[in-house]
């Protein structure tokens, strides 16, 4: 049986093989990172060549450290890689992220075997080879050789492409997406997709899960990992076309396999697969802020009739209703509203709306038990302030979480300038999700009433 990964993503020791004083090299890179970070750990880097790099002292072989060591981080050419496993497994290491690139995602199978049979019936855990490594935001741990510090928060991160996992930081960043732990799986040689699902599902700090895949090596075990998971778990699978297979299997020689199969899997598991990486932070966004839509009666309020239109349009073509207003709600909005228009779904609160308007028909529907998300939508049509409309949705956030009847989504979107830009940040800021594309707020909305309706199957179940 696997060991977990607690002392994997939490160790009290770190040895770095491959540390190197040379500022361009890896090793120096990795070793850089870890003393950055602030984390208290001890520190151990292994070069036969030197006595100290960064001021510490520098060990010429991994067995002359006396003390346990719990995660080695190996960056070196690939061929000297096999030695040092036997080390690590000499010197009972628990955990070893190798860095080094030149095995089977080059079609150097052979090299790769040989690692694995060096670790076969051994408790000793191996991420990679062919990684970035990952960065742990939860407790300020960088055990990556990339640049890069993400924003501490509940999102983990999964990738199967290193630059993607590096452009990943920068993305949740420029959203205000904080991350629990983003990792490299690279070549998937023993840690894999399966394996970190099951230590995230149950990680306190970890709220949503989200995946860039290429390839499975163990669908069975893939799909019963994110089943037994308790949280939502969001996919990009790549290689969909023909050539986008050949792709993948140039860049980590995974098998592409069948795109149909994987979308049947991953739905049928309990899964969402995304269609791209921007969807996949989309989505997390709103699962990580906002409750789960209990069904898919959508609630539209807009400033600009085109604008609700367009959302509408979205909503229906991804299998969300837009109903009627309830007559109740209907004489409620009746009253919000200007004489000018008539109530409906989407709300036209016309261009001039300010912040009564937007506050008191968001209450509305909060309080409609026909409507079960509310999307809230702004022009800036040149009357309207977004000031306002910033601060009608901050106010209503704050409402839904102290008011139980009020636990519905609510996502916004905007279309406007440099004015609107400014005050969007505020409202990421504040882990409010909006979003600049009337289809891109459908689809966030689409994963909140997935995610419910996966949260009422658990609860069918017992």
């Amino acid at each position: 049986m696997k060991s977990d990964l607690t002392t994997f993503f939490k160790p009290k020791t770190i040895a770095v093989v491959g540390a190197s004083k040379n500022s361009t090299k890896i090793g120096h890179a990795t070793l850089k990172n870890l003393l950055i970070s602030n984390y208290v750990c001890k520190i151990y880097p292994i070069n036969p060549h030197e006595d100290s790099i960064l001021g510490i002292k520098c060990y010429k072989k991994l067995t002359d450290i006396k003390d346990t060591i719990d995660l080695v981080l190996i960056s070196i050419p690939a061929p000297l890689v096999p030695q040092i496993m036997r080390e690590c497994i000499t010197k009972k290491v628990k955990n070893v992220i190798i860095i080094s690139s030149g095995f089977s995602e080059i079609g150097n199978n052979e090299l790769e075997d040989q690692i694995k049979h060096i670790i076969k019936n051994q408790n000793i855990r191996v991420l990679g080879p062919n990684t970035m490594g990952y960065k742990n935001a939860s407790d300020s741990l960088d055990a990556s050789f990339v640049f890069g510090v993400p924003r501490k928060g509940n999102v983990a991160l999964i990738s199967q492409s290193g630059a993607l996992g590096i452009g990943m930081i920068y993305l949740a960043n420029n959203e205000f997406m904080g991350v629990s732990k983003i990792i490299g799986v690279g070549n998937k040689l023993d840690i894999d997709d399966a394996d970190l699902i099951d230590y995230f599902s149950a990680d306190p700090e970890t709220k949503v899960i989200g995946l860039y895949i290429e390839g499975i090596k163990d669908g069975r075990s893939f799909m019963n990992s994110i089943k037994a998971c308790k949280k939502p778990i969001l996919v990009v699978k790549a290689g969909r076309s023909t050539a986008g297979a050949r792709a993948t299997a140039s860049h980590t020689g995974s098998m592409a396999g069948s795109d149909q199969l994987y979308s049947a899997a991953i739905t049928q598991s309990g899964g969402i697969r995304c269609q791209d990486l921007v969807e996949l932070f989309d989505m997390a966004r709103a699962l990580a802020g906002q409750p789960p839509a209990e069904g898919n009666r959508i609630g539209i309020i807009t400033n600009g009739g085109g604008l609700g239109i367009l959302l509408t349009d979205a909503c229906e073509a991804n299998g969300l209703q837009v109903p009627k207003l309830t007559p109740k709600t209907y004489k409620i909005i009746d009253s919000i509203v200007p004489d000018l228009v008539k109530p409906n779904n989407p709300v036209d609160l016309v261009a001039d709306a300010g912040f009564y308007r937007y506050e008191a028909s968001t209450r509305a529907l909060l309080a409609d038990p026909n409507i079960d998300g509310i999307i809230i939508a702004s022009v800036h049509g040149g009357y309207a302030r977004p000031q306002e409309f910033t601060g009608a949705i901050l106010k209503m956030v704050r409402e839904q979480r102290l008011h139980e009847e009020f636990k519905k989504p609510l996502l916004a979107t905007w279309v406007g300038g440099k004015e609107f830009e400014d005050l969007v940040y505020d409202l990421k800021a504040a882990g409010v999700p909006i979003y600049p594309s009337t289809w891109r707020t459908a689809r966030a909305m689409v994963a909140l009433y997935l995610e419910g309706q996966r949260l009422k199957r658990e609860a069918q179940k017992t």
